[in-house]
């Protein structure tokens, strides 16, 4: 995508973010704010608690290895990876290679690059199964317009179809043969002759990924729950702002609302920092489950305030994660 039209989709969401704030008043945001200001700690602390799962899953991957990040370590390069990621709009790139870097003081490159890639992976699939369910409960909870009920169906499909192909990913390996694909895509063969030199390297984690499932089903079962729980434990975060401006708004609505509308996100992931997308998709949803839909623009920007606090935590964390592990009392599993 060229920087010309990245810079014109972020003009359009900021104007789309800009429309919905006039129409419900800055006065009225701001009022919403000072009521709703004691709230913002727990939820603080329940982001800390979804990363504590990421954590924990991506520990659970680890454990085979003679020697392991201490907890509070990988919690560390957890959140940075994931600051990382949140600074580079659109193509989130920076998390991983850190958190690989950062690993392999302990466990190798080679080790390290596998356990990431597998983590992804998991918290690819479990992000798919939440959204799998967000859709479910869109169907019984929204309105049931044709057009509507047509588009989450369609999406259902898609969505499961991908966690079929990340789930034969992990049982057959994927990374050798997405290299054979790219060699026959006549676009991509540039780049698959510049990948070749790694196809050892490839396999090796393609090894690594299928024996982690075969081997260890009760410990990849294990890291995909505390992803997909990670997910549901963010969901309270509508709950809770809901609950700071005097709404009641229902579990089962807020996980709705934050899966569908983190669908959409994803689905539209070139927009810079998903600028408009984001309050524009809350505004609906709200509306559709007939709460106010000023809340909605409310809560995308409550969770935006979440979102650089802790971007300004793991940046911090940056430093402290990739520091020399001597003498730290690395884990043996």
């Amino acid at each position: 995508m060229s920087r010309k039209l990245q810079a014109l989709l972020f003009v359009c969401g900021s104007a789309i973010f800009a429309y919905l704030v006039a129409r419900i008043g800055v006065a009225r945001l701001l009022a919403d704010a000072a009521q709703t200001g004691w709230i913002f700690a727990p939820i603080l602390i329940l982001y800390g608690v979804v990363y504590a799962c990421n954590t924990a899953a991506w520990w659970l991957i680890m454990a085979d290895e003679p020697v392991r990040p201490p907890f509070w370590r990988a919690y560390a390069i957890t959140v940075a990876g994931f600051s990382l990621n949140f600074v580079t709009p659109m193509v989130n790139v920076g998390g991983e290679p850190f958190k690989i870097a950062a690993a392999a003081r302990w466990l190798g490159v080679r080790r390290a690059a596998g356990s990431v890639v597998i983590y992804q992976m998991l918290h690819t699939l479990g992000m798919l199964l939440s959204f799998l369910t967000a859709i479910v409960l869109g169907a019984l909870l929204l309105p049931p317009h044709p057009a509507l009920l047509a588009g989450l169906a369609v999406a259902f499909v898609v969505l499961a179809l991908l966690c079929w192909l990340l789930l034969t990913g992990h049982r057959r390996g994927v990374l050798e043969r997405a290299l054979d694909l790219i060699h026959r895509l006549p676009l991509l063969r540039g780049v698959a002759r510049r990948i070749e030199s790694q196809r050892a390297t490839l396999a090796q984690m393609d090894v690594q990924m299928t024996e982690f499932y075969h081997r260890r089903p009760g410990r990849f079962f294990q890291a995909l729950l505390l992803e997909y729980l990670s997910r549901s434990i963010f969901m309270l975060e509508y709950v809770l702002i809901g609950l700071g401006v005097g709404l009641h708004i229902t579990y089962l609505q807020a996980y709705a609302i934050g899966g569908l509308t983190s669908l959409i996100q994803n689905a539209i992931f070139f927009v810079p920092f998903e600028v408009g997308t984001k309050e524009g998709s809350l505004y609906v949803f709200f509306q559709l489950l007939g709460l106010d839909p000023a809340l909605g623009v409310y809560t995308a920007i409550v969770s935006r305030l979440r979102d650089m606090a802790w971007i300004g935590v793991g940046l911090g964390l940056v430093w402290l994660a990739g520091r020399q592990p001597a003498r730290e009392g690395a884990t043996a599993p």
